[in-house]
């Protein structure tokens, strides 16, 4: 039976990956991720600049910078998830594609991305918004029931704001990881909506500690560098391309555990592209 390889190995190979193309990937980066990096750490600082300054920022005049980041972001974040998705997923089987093929794989992903996105959020909002409702039900029967006045017992509210806590981050981590590989799957298999959603459910099944470990990992490394540069114009210069670097190989891993949660399921044919695939790279997975 195949075991799951450990982090440390998911790690060495995305880093092969990235040497087999280190131009490729750094173009791939200066067009995508640096400008991503960039500007998502001054809208952190000019956000932080609009909610202390007085007079109060007006809030449409708020909305609309959110509105425009919210757009370059998801451009920018899908032509860089894309085409190094593409670049990773064939450079694994030696497969190497060119600058200008890995581009126009954005036009044939996008939109497919794009409606899985939005019909994952319509899920997680449903889901989320009846959980809630149901623990406003819960709250409101308690309160009523047991007679408890919340102005004199305070404590009440900040007990139960610990327990829905406790209750919803286990569930979100729960369902990230289960959903890890859907971007990748759409990119990669060409089907989008619902169907993605339940071949990751699938394939991460063996893998789920991995993938927590690395989303751990990568998370905390993004929120340190982006806490950095909170009060700082300097620090945003110098941090963003190390963020860039660091956005490129999370893309790069999580295609490698797809490709690895496929060979643990048995689903990786002996032959790839009508070549046969490098058992070097495969090695890595402990039998």
């Amino acid at each position: 039976m195949t075991m799951a390889p450990k982090i440390w190995d998911v790690l060495c190979e995305s880093k092969r990956i990235i040497y087999t193309q280190p131009r490729h990937y750094l173009t791939l980066s200066l067009i995508f991720l640096l400008p991503l990096s960039f500007f998502s750490l001054v809208f952190q600082l000019i956000f932080n600049h609009l909610q202390q300054q007085q007079p109060p920022t007006s809030p449409s005049n708020i909305i609309s910078l959110s509105l425009f980041f919210f757009l370059f972001s998801s451009i920018f974040t899908y032509g860089a998830f894309i085409t190094i998705v593409r670049s990773v997923y064939h450079s694994f089987f030696n497969q190497t594609i060119k600058f200008k093929e890995a581009i126009k794989s954005i036009s044939t992903s996008f939109f497919p991305l794009l409606a899985t996105d939005i019909v994952t959020f319509v899920i997680f909002f449903f889901f989320f918004f009846l959980l809630l409702l149901l623990f406003g039900v819960v709250l409101f029967l308690i309160v009523y029931l047991g007679d408890i006045n919340l102005t004199t017992h305070p404590y009440f509210i900040v007990l139960f704001s610990m327990v829905l806590t406790l209750v919803l981050l286990p569930l979100v981590a729960y369902l990230l990881v289960n959903l890890s590989l859907v971007k990748v799957i759409v990119v990669v298999e060409s089907i989008w909506g619902f169907e993605p959603l339940r071949r990751s459910w699938k394939l991460v099944k063996g893998m789920k500690r991995l993938i927590l470990s690395i989303f751990f990992l990568f998370g905390s490394l993004q929120w340190m560098l982006a806490w950095l540069t909170r009060y700082s114009w300097v620090l945003i210069l110098v941090i963003s391309p190390i963020l860039a670097m660091l956005s490129l190989c999370n893309i790069v891993v999580i295609t490698v555990l797809y490709i690895y949660c496929k060979e643990k399921h048995g689903e990786l044919a002996d032959e790839e592209f009508g070549k046969e695939k490098d058992g070097a790279s495969l090695s890595l997975i402990p039998i």
